[in-house]
């Protein structure tokens, strides 16, 4: 059973970036070239994003070299991921919910990143009850108290809001209250081995270790190996649902939102065009000339609907 269990830890980590990997690939395979939202100011265009100006206020800008600052996008992304400036600005009343949800899920998944480092480090020869060691687990263990209590209040509470809220109501599924609530036993779960076990930290990094290194030593506390394995679980299911926005969500947004680049910047987007013109339309609307036969875009597009019909 021992051995199941790491296993398991390995299928889940595997998992998580295969099913990211596809969602991502199936994606982009699948989409089609965005149309422009027009909303500025777009965060690469540098200074001109102070007035919300583009680079198509520039004369003649078709002929000059294109100029994007990255640093914009990566600012903008920065804010929204970490502070979700939009459902701040927008939805206050659900930001104050979900918030203490997703930092609670930041502290963990930062503190699973330093506690990987932790590992490695000792399997370099870093004294595991050294006094770095020691504040490394102390920092762990605080955000580890932290991240539960920010997952199971922020969690409940976007239960209730959905079941409070009649817009939120209409369009909740039972998906989102069952990934809310296996979310909420994840921290329950957590909490329960922090507050059991003498240490969080060397529970963790022990796992850890035992990981990196293929020594399959059992589990010392029950609590945090039923918590593991709900981790192991989230990992899966993560990229199969809505949830998996985490991966996502610069795809399904940004890229859409801030997507600016003008076709004949881009040999890419000309051949999504021409290839989107072969698609066939069989509408039959007049303001198309449609008779219901098959027809291609490019027949839509040089065929003039107010034209007279001509006689048989």
């Amino acid at each position: 059973m021992t051995t199941l269990f790491y296993i398991l830890g390995y299928l889940a980590v595997a998992g998580f970036f295969c099913m990211a990997y596809l969602k991502i690939k199936s994606y982009l395979a699948a989409s089609p070239l965005h149309v422009r939202w027009e909303l500025y100011p777009v965060p690469h265009e540098g200074s001109k994003t102070v007035y919300g100006g583009s680079f198509m206020e520039e004369k003649d800008w078709w002929t000059k070299p294109r100029h994007i600052a990255h640093m914009g996008d990566v600012k903008a992304l920065l804010t929204e991921v970490l502070f979700l400036h939009a459902t701040f600005e927008h939805n206050l009343k659900l930001w104050v919910r979900t918030y203490p949800f997703h930092v609670g899920m930041y502290m963990l998944m930062g503190g699973t990143i330093v506690v990987l480092f932790a590992s490695i480090a000792q399997v370099l020869g870093l004294n595991p009850q050294g006094g770095l060691m020691i504040f490394v687990g102390n920092v762990i263990s605080a955000c580890a108290l932290a991240g539960t209590l920010c997952i199971i209040v922020g969690g409940v509470s976007l239960v209730l809001r959905r079941r409070a809220d009649e817009g939120l109501r209409r369009y909740s599924t039972p998906e989102h209250y069952f990934n809310l609530l296996v979310f909420v036993l994840f921290g329950v779960l957590g909490l329960a081995a922090w507050a059991t076990a003498p240490s969080y930290f060397e529970l963790a990094r022990t796992f850890m270790y035992n990981l990196i290194t293929f020594h399959f030593a059992p589990q010392t506390n029950v609590l945090f190996s039923l918590h593991l394995l709900v981790g192991f679980f989230l990992l899966i299911w993560i990229p199969m649902t809505h949830m998996g926005h985490v991966f996502m969500k610069y795809f399904t947004y940004h890229d859409i939102r801030w997507g600016d680049e003008p076709t004949n910047y881009s040999p890419k987007n000309q051949q999504k065009i021409m290839d989107a013109l072969k698609f066939n339309v069989t509408w039959s609307a007049d303001h198309i000339n449609g008779d219901g036969q098959p027809k291609t875009w490019v027949d839509v597009a040089t065929t003039n609907p107010a034209a007279p019909k001509k006689e048989d």
